[in-house]
């Protein structure tokens, strides 16, 4: 009886640790095995044979040793085939970053083959994502392994599951489609964020491209495009890629995170916070320079991962504090980049056990924060377009209300000026009118005069004078009775002028033509009335005989100017006659006053001529020689 029970003991402990592979379901294998944890990877397949009794048995799924050292893991396990035919099997690793990995196959503690894969073996993308390693076992056979996992650079975490090919096949395909839909669906961001920024020249979307790129590099899957589009046959240039990915694609994200949060929170609002975050710009770029001489280790390049993310974090509340608008979407999908990151992590250097963590935490995670990130950033194009429609109504009404404000104010000021204008033209005509009165009532005193006085050269003399002062007063009499104020109608001026003449000589055999065509103003008809009245005064005198004859007076626009002629066909003036004051002031008048030409020629008359630039032409003189 007692050896009944030994043999039951015995034979339990043996199938215990003995794996049944007659099943087309996954078998963990761990449970179903011995390890042995080798620390410093001093180990070798035969050394490690003869310490069979250091091995132990575990309750664990997956190794998650977190030492961040070299080390190497041995797994000792038996498969049995109980079926009469053959039967194939996989094992598969569900981390990547796994350096090498070594299945022999013993009998007899004796080594009959060896098995070699891990990312330092990666020559091309052979179809599969998944760490692998076949295996076939004959009919009605139990054969011992040895499986050794090893690494250098990082902690040890990986789950090894026993596979059916067919099942194999399908979860690994499943893994590239979601993969696959994880690269198209940010590699289709990048394509959209690098055009908008083309053609918006907006460089937070320029920052946002560089960091979904960082995060591309980042991922497992962007291995397999690697070497699917570039096949690498050197170990050591694996090796340098796995430690580019390590120490510079890593701290990548970070530095281009960090451009991207400056912008997004529009950090400049809070100078300390940026200039922490300028800061941080610029150390990357001297640790990419100083990392050459390989000065950092992987324990503080983790730290400085593990804890910007959480400074980032720390920003965004201070933001959502100081109410950015910008800071509720900015911390929402930085939740999510945070707890992808915080697994990626915990998955890596083994920090948290693997059967709490979904295997694809870090895409799913990941894709959320990007397209949030992305759905902000519409949201950002939405605000601004707003921003520029508020802005260009504000405009247009500001614009309108100015206009409006001016357009009252040039109304207010145009009546005020129109009643300005109103007011001078009446206290203009007052002005033209008392002038008038004055030289009336002088004519008047000269009148009055002319009665005591019996002499006849002294009347004559007063007589001429009351006609000057009456041709001086014509011109402020038209003034006061007409609108315009700046002009005078030559033509009913010298008639006027002619109808005093007229009415101070009996002039029975004198006849007049008028040929005027011009409008004077004020200043040039007082010269002009005073000039044709002094020569047609000394014509009628001293020009014609008994027989009588004609005078003739014109005025007409002649060559950007005024000619004024006055003529008449009587005996002429005597070349010898001294001048008269009439004459002089006749001169006087025609070429200070009016700055005009004056020529006489005798030939059968007497024939005056004078020519003087208008008002405006003057002017322009006057400019052009300054």
């Amino acid at each position: 009886m007692r050896y009944s029970i030994i043999l039951l003991v015995f034979l339990y402990i043996n199938l215990q640790a003995t794996i049944l592979v007659n099943t087309p379901n996954n078998i963990d294998l761990l449970p179903n095995s011995e390890i042995y944890h080798d620390i410093g990877n001093h180990e070798t397949i035969n050394t490690i044979l003869k310490k069979n009794d250091k091995f132990i048995t575990t309750n664990k799924k997956v190794v998650d040793y977190c030492i961040l050292a070299p080390e190497g893991v041995w797994i000792k396990f038996q498969l049995y085939n109980p079926t009469s035919s053959p039967i194939k099997k996989i094992i598969s690793f569900e981390n990547i970053f796994l350096e090498e990995i070594e299945l022999y196959k013993i009998e007899n503690q004796k080594i009959v083959s060896k098995k070699t894969t891990g990312f330092y073996h990666l020559k091309s993308f052979e179809g599969t994502v998944k760490l692998n390693v076949p295996v076939t076992l004959n009919p009605k056979t139990t054969q011992d392994y040895y499986l050794h996992v090893k690494n250098e650079k990082l902690s040890l975490w990986f789950k090894p599951i026993i596979h059916d090919p067919k099942e194999f096949k399908k979860e690994d395909t499943a893994k590239q489609v979601i993969w696959a839909l994880f690269f198209g669906g940010i590699l289709s961001l990048v394509l959209y964020n690098i055009f908008i920024f083309i053609f918006t020249r907006d460089e937070i979307y320029l920052y946002y491209f560089l960091y979904l790129i960082a995060t591309l590099m980042q991922s497992e899957f962007s291995i397999y495009v690697k070497l699917y589009l570039f096949p690498m046959h050197d170990i050591e240039f694996l090796k340098k890629s796995m430690y580019f990915n390590l120490f510079y694609t890593n701290v990548f994200v970070t530095f281009t995170m960090t451009l991207f949060i400056r912008y997004f929170l529009n950090t400049k609002l809070y100078p300390k916070i940026d200039l922490s975050l300028k800061l941080i710009i610029f150390i990357i770029p001297v640790y990419y320079a100083l990392q050459i001489f390989n000065i950092f280790t992987v324990p503080q390049v983790i730290l400085f991962q593990f804890l910007t993310p959480y400074y980032y974090f720390g920003i965004g509340i201070y933001a959502l504090y100081k109410k950015n608008p910008q800071a509720k979407f900015f911390l929402l999908g930085w939740s999510f980049a945070l707890l992808a990151w915080l697994s990626l992590f915990f998955k890596f250097f083994g920090l948290l056990p693997e059967q709490y963590v979904f295997t694809y935490t870090f895409e799913t995670l990941i894709m959320a924060e990007v397209i949030l990130f992305a759905i902000s950033l519409a949201y950002r194009i939405k605000t601004l377009e707003k921003k520029k429609n508020d802005l260009t109504q504000t405009l247009l009404v500001q614009q309108q209300n100015e206009s409006n404000r001016l357009e009252k104010i040039v109304n207010t000021r145009t009546q005020e000026l129109n009643n300005e204008l109103k007011q001078n033209e009446l206290l203009l005509k007052e002005l033209h009118h008392r002038v008038k009165n004055n030289m009336q009532f002088i004519t008047s005193l000269y009148a009055l005069k002319l009665n005591d006085n019996n002499d006849k050269h002294i009347q004559e003399k007063l007589y001429d004078v009351e006609r000057k002062i009456h041709a001086m007063s014509i011109v402020h009499q038209m003034l006061y009775n007409q609108k315009n104020l700046v002009n005078i109608d030559a033509k009913e001026y010298f008639e006027k002028v002619l109808q005093n003449i007229k009415d101070s000589f009996e002039l029975e055999n004198i006849t007049f033509e008028l040929d005027i065509n011009s409008f004077l103003d004020t200043e040039e008809a007082i010269y002009c009335g005073l000039i044709v009245n002094e020569l047609v005064t000394n014509a009628v005198k001293h020009a014609f005989d008994s027989k009588g004859g004609i005078i003739k007076i014109s005025l007409n626009s002649v060559d950007n100017g005024t000619l004024l002629e006055v003529s008449d066909n009587g005996i002429g003036k005597s070349a010898n006659t001294k001048a008269s004051f009439g004459e002089m002031m006749v001169e006087s008048l025609a070429t200070d006053q009016l700055e005009g030409k004056l020529q006489v020629v005798v030939d059968k008359g007497t024939h005056i001529s004078l020519w003087f630039k208008n008002k405006n032409q003057k002017s322009n003189g006057e400019y052009n020689d300054s």
